[in-house]
């Protein structure tokens, strides 16, 4: 038990990757407080891991405070804060420069992730941890996969990171960030579902498979326990090894061709 007897506030929890997190959290032995928007999918997921829920807006100041003390005020105190939270996907702004969705990317992404921190920091003692969720687009453009704020965000966020690991480190806080690449959704269709994805994914990822909410979460679960007692300011990339091939070489093995 990673985590036993351990607090965690996990955002954008109610559904996907942050669900993920939240139940492989509750399994290390941590209680968990869940806090999204999504109310009764929040709930449910509460009730399923035995830990609590909390409806806040963090887009807000006031909304990131709110989360902080509801969350204090259920558990007592705060180990593990992990920075989900993101916007939905607007497709139809993929590919485009111009009608950005920059200011909620930019607000949810990034500021929430400071206020947060700036509001859970007198709740937080040594040997506490933040995670934020990050994207190997961070680093690398998918410009038919998500819009440019996105990966502009991210980007700031592995920056964020480093500057709130500098920034907490002296009071024993440590903070990271995961950055995932290819996810298979638990609920609904999996990008996986395609055969001509899957075939690629095959032919492209070392491992031979996307993750799954519950790899992202295990990544999580060891950067907020003592066996990472020594990491800060550091970005795991959970990829199944995607991100060592070679461009060209990868696209290659996707076409099939020798």
């Amino acid at each position: 038990m990673l985590l036993d007897g351990r607090t965690a506030l996990v955002t954008g929890a109610a559904q996907g990757i942050g669900a993920g997190i939240a139940r492989v959290l509750a399994s290390n032995g941590a209680r968990v407080v869940i806090v999204d928007i999504q109310e009764t999918e929040a709930a449910a997921l509460a009730r399923e891991i035995g830990g609590h829920a909390v409806v806040a807006d963090l887009t807000t100041q006031e909304g990131c405070r709110h989360a902080v003390s509801e969350a204090v005020n259920l558990i007592g105190k705060l180990d593990i804060i992990v920075n989900n939270a993101a916007p939905a996907r607007n497709r139809s702004l993929i590919g485009e420069i111009e009608g950005s969705d920059w200011d909620i990317h930019g607000t949810l992404i990034l500021q929430a992730a400071a206020w947060l921190a700036a509001a859970a920091q007198p709740h937080m003692g040594p040997g506490a941890s933040i995670v934020n969720i990050s994207s190997v687009t961070a680093r690398s453009v998918g410009e038919d996969q998500c819009t440019w704020p996105y990966h502009v965000a991210k980007s700031g966020l592995d920056q964020l990171t480093r500057y709130l690991a500098c920034r907490l480190g002296p009071s024993g806080v440590r903070v990271n960030a995961v950055a995932p690449a290819l996810v298979d959704r638990d609920v609904g269709r999996k990008l996986s579902d395609d055969p001509e994805m899957a075939r690629i994914i095959r032919a492209t990822v070392p491992l031979g498979r996307a993750a799954t909410a519950a790899d992202i979460g295990n990544a999580v679960a060891f950067l907020s326990s003592d066996a990472a007692s020594y990491i800060t300011g550091q970005v795991l990339t959970v990829d199944g090894g995607l991100g060592t091939r070679e461009v060209f070489a990868a696209g290659i093995l996707a076409s099939g061709e020798k």
